[in-house]
């Protein structure tokens, strides 16, 4: 059987922008917390959300993440292996790269950062903490996670 040599090859159109098929991207925070029941409960409860939570459970894995991925958002438990949480903070705001991402601290530690710090962050949390509490602090300090 022969086909018809008046067949056209398939031609498609170029993409229009269609914001109903065009993937959203979800706000990133990056969640610093060596204990899993914690990271997982934020992680969880953050992706839940809407937004797009990604943990690191010690200092240095943080801080790579941090440059690499360049979070609108970090989360820091201050007891956190390898480089500490005041150490990472410390890092952070030194770093051009990614001294402009707000921190919120979430530790139950929260007197061993020295004031000067503290003016570093965006909020401070105790733990135990209320996770609406959390959630009303992300959205404060990043907005809604579609934006």
């Amino acid at each position: 059987m022969q086909l018809s040599s008046r067949l056209e090859p398939l031609t498609i159109p170029p993409a229009t922008a269609n914001p109903v098929s065009e993937p959203v991207k979800a706000r990133t925070v990056l969640v610093i917390e060596d204990d899993d029941a914690v990271s997982a409960l934020l992680v969880d409860l953050l992706n839940e959300r809407g937004y797009h939570a990604i943990p690191a459970y010690d200092g240095r894995t943080a801080l790579s993440l941090a440059r690499r991925l360049k979070p609108h958002l970090i989360t820091l438990d201050l007891a956190v292996p390898g480089i500490d949480g005041a150490g990472v903070l410390q890092r952070l705001k030194a770093d051009p790269g990614t001294r402009d991402i707000p921190v919120v601290v979430i530790s139950a530690f929260t007197q061993i950062l020295p004031a000067g710090e503290r003016k570093k962050l965006a909020y401070l949390l105790g733990k135990p903490f209320d996770v609406s509490e959390v959630l009303e602090v992300v959205q404060a300090t990043v907005g809604n996670p579609y934006v």
